[in-house]
């Protein structure tokens, strides 16, 4: 056990650790339970505080640094068993065990709180059977969430998503959005809490108001052309608000396809009527969605929402993702459903 003596006593973290090369899963698991049984006899009142099995699994384009920075303060919120999965070259079974724990830290209260876990190393063929390594470090009762960073895929990806209750992603984290959306809906939308759809909360509920009287909706029945303004690294978020517009409106998206500025497509209303969908550049430098619009025929003033929507940041999408893992997202498959219907007619 470690006191970090930068940290001032009012907020002391402490660390128990053991590390092993050339493991078995069986050994981990017993060696945690006796950890966390020499810990609880510490003076100082720990309590070891879980409310879920967090299993990660990044792929090769997420750093090491950059995972214990996504992590950082998530126990606080979300207390968890966190288990991350990683790909090395040695053909064995690495681990590290570790119990963390926050004494005195704000909003928990002098006897502190604890959280454990372990992080696996393994080469590709273990990986492949990832749920045999993780099963048994599993605390017994309690939902288990695999969360999936990066764009790439792990080899872990597919026997540990078989083991979860819900599945964390970001479609958006992949230069090749077609790709992120069919990765979702391979694993199943009812299952996924995308990041990308998440951060849209606010969107759509501005778009379900403005559309909330009678005679707005009706007005769904002339929209010729519907057109979002965002920035290329937001092409995600804004192909799912199109896609649960579509879906919305009882329309289907017949084409969708990337162009050198968006993306473009079209797609069919109840009445046979067709619908233009562009995916625009923005003619700012903020972030996120900039404006949608929806033009009507007959002349009429185009729909028009120009103001940009604060959306909520990685952090308080990743918070709702855990907090809400047991509740399909609203709207989600539907969104999903209408792209890649879209995307399919390419």
């Amino acid at each position: 056990m470690s006191a970090n003596p930068a940290i001032p006593q009012a907020a002391i973290c402490e660390r128990s650790e053991w590390r092993g090369e050339d493991v078995e899963p069986a050994e981990l698991a017993e060696r945690l339970v006796l950890m966390n049984r020499e810990h609880a006899r510490h003076a100082h009142g720990h309590a070891a505080t879980r409310t879920l099995n967090l299993l990660v699994a990044p792929g090769d384009d997420v750093t090491a640094d950059a995972l214990t920075a996504r992590l950082a303060g998530l126990h606080a919120r979300h207390p968890a068993r966190t288990i991350i999965v990683r790909e090395h070259a040695p053909a064995r079974l690495d681990a590290t065990l570790a119990i963390d724990c926050g004494i005195g830290s704000p909003g928990v209260g002098p006897t502190g709180f604890c959280h454990d876990g372990a992080e696996l190393l393994a080469d590709a063929e273990r990986l492949r059977h990832a749920d045999s390594l993780v099963r048994p470090l599993r605390v017994s009762g309690l939902p288990t969430l695999l969360w999936l960073p990066g764009a790439q895929a792990s080899p872990a990806e597919r026997p540990l998503a078989a083991l979860a209750d819900a599945i964390v992603l970001d479609s958006g984290a992949t230069h090749d959005v077609a790709a992120g959306l069919a990765r979702a809906a391979e694993l199943g939308a009812s299952r996924v809490r995308d990041l990308a759809w998440l951060r849209l909360a606010r969107w759509r509920q501005r778009i379900a108001e403005r559309f909330e009287a009678p005679a707005e909706r009706a007005l769904l029945e002339r929209v010729e052309r519907v057109e979002l303004r965002c920035a290329a690294r937001e092409e995600a978020p804004a192909l799912l608000l199109a896609g649960w517009i579509v879906a919305r409106a009882g329309w289907t998206l017949v084409r969708l396809e990337h162009d050198d500025g968006g993306w473009r497509g079209s797609g069919c209303r109840a009445d046979g009527g067709e619908v233009a969908l562009a995916l625009l550049p923005p003619s700012s430098a903020l972030p996120g969605i900039e404006a949608l619009t929806l033009r009507v025929g007959d002349g009429r003033q185009p729909i028009e929402l120009l103001e940009p929507v604060a959306e909520p940041g990685a952090g308080r999408a990743f918070g709702a993702a855990l907090r809400d893992y047991d509740e399909p997202a609203p709207g989600y498959a539907l969104a999903l459903s209408a792209l890649l219907e879209g995307l399919g007619a390419r």
